[in-house]
């Protein structure tokens, strides 16, 4: 995990606490939710009592007037658990029984282990305090999970758990959900062979709607390859500008691309948006270059903009594990028509749907197929 970590270039996080590290804090809350009326004890068990809680359900907008107990599977709303007041009551602490077998912790509460989500509640408030501004996760965790964790840490702290909730969409192989039992299960490992695919893989990642699912396919990898590749020659270029001086102004188009890439990240963390907002002052610059008409300064102020929104994306970086960079090696799609590609992507942004097919026809032409991957960027793929 920690090697995948530095493979992709994710700042690591401070602390990986181990919730078993942490049952004393999580046995605390238990005590304090009882001393507040938010939880009752039945047969060595805790449960944290929902009716105490009016505010649950708010995250995942649940109407629980139109709810039939017993009806659902696995959300926590079903019939069966008689030790409860309500069927709505989660766990906060299981009672030791024998098919636990060794996994069991004698406490201030009794013999047992924790419930799933008291531990995060746990953690979160120790590394983190009673509030804090951003909680993220799988968009099957926002209900029962999340729900409960702001029911439980409210509860208890009597202040907002979180301000905002970020839940990202699954991960598809080829259309199909990743599971280990479908056969279709990748790691990093499994499919990152080179520098330029490892970083190629993560801008595949944060160039997409974190919100929506993300398709991993081979032409999408390809297509970001052939993406990095172009940034790795443009950021070339520019290192190597020779003009002392007479060179056009970049300056209107550095704070443009600066402007609209914020406004993208402000939208919900719209990276789409962003990454267009890139590839426009992308194109716009690579015309100067090729026509030699930036200078040592204006170059200078082009990679300046470079780096600040590469602090965000992350996409120029040393892979470790490679003893050398791999030559970028020449791009199968000529570099024009992945100018165009990208074109396309800040037209259909725009809803100027005649030139984006006006875009598509010239690749036709010129051999190449656009394919719009879903959860992914377009892709240009050779017509056979």
């Amino acid at each position: 995990f920690l090697s995948d970590l530095k493979t992709l270039n994710i700042i690591p996080a401070r602390e990986y606490p181990r919730a078993t590290k942490h049952i004393e804090d999580m046995v605390d809350m238990i005590q304090g939710l009882v001393e507040k009326g938010n939880a009752y004890e039945k047969e060595g068990s805790y449960y944290f009592d929902v009716e105490s809680f009016p505010q649950y359900g708010r995250l995942a907008r649940l109407d629980f007037d139109n709810m039939q107990e017993g009806a659902g599977e696995g959300g926590g709303i079903t019939e069966g658990e008689f030790d409860k007041k309500n069927n709505r009551d989660f766990a906060l602490w299981k009672a030791y029984k024998e098919a636990d077998g060794e996994v069991f912790w004698d406490t201030q509460i009794g013999k047992g282990r924790p419930g799933w989500h008291i531990e995060c509640s746990a953690m979160c408030r120790r590394y983190l305090g009673d509030s804090i501004d951003i909680h993220a996760g799988g968009v099957d965790l926002t209900f029962p999970h999340h729900e409960n964790e702001i029911a439980q840490s409210e509860a208890f702290c009597g202040c907002e758990m979180c301000n905002v909730w970020m839940h990202n969409g699954f991960v598809n192989i080829n259309n199909e959900k990743m599971s280990k039992s479908l056969g279709n299960h990748l790691t990093v490992r499994d499919v990152l062979k080179s520098p330029v695919e490892c970083r190629a893989f993560r801008y595949f990642v944060v160039s997409s709607q974190y919100r929506a699912q993300l398709n991993f396919v081979e032409d999408a990898m390809k297509g970001s390859q052939n993406t990095v590749r172009r940034l790795d020659k443009w950021k070339a270029k520019l290192e190597s500008v020779e003009l002392e001086s007479g060179g056009d102004k970049v300056d209107a188009l550095a704070e443009k691309c600066v402007a609209d890439f914020e406004a993208g990240m402000k939208d919900d963390l719209n990276t789409p948006r962003a990454c267009a907002a890139l590839f426009t002052f992308v194109k716009s610059t690579e015309k100067l270059l090729n026509a030699d008409k930036i200078d040592i300064a204006g170059a200078s102020k082009v990679l300046e903009v470079m780096a600040q929104l590469d602090s965000v994306l992350g996409i120029f970086y040393q892979v470790p594990g490679f003893e050398e960079a791999e030559a970028a090696p020449a791009a199968d799609v000529p570099d024009d028509l992945v100018a165009l590609l990208e074109e396309r992507l800040q037209a259909k942004a725009d809803k100027n749907w005649a030139r984006a097919d006006e875009i598509r026809d010239i690749c036709q032409e010129r051999g190449f197929t656009i394919k719009d991957v879903k959860g992914g960027p377009s892709e240009l793929v050779p017509v056979e």
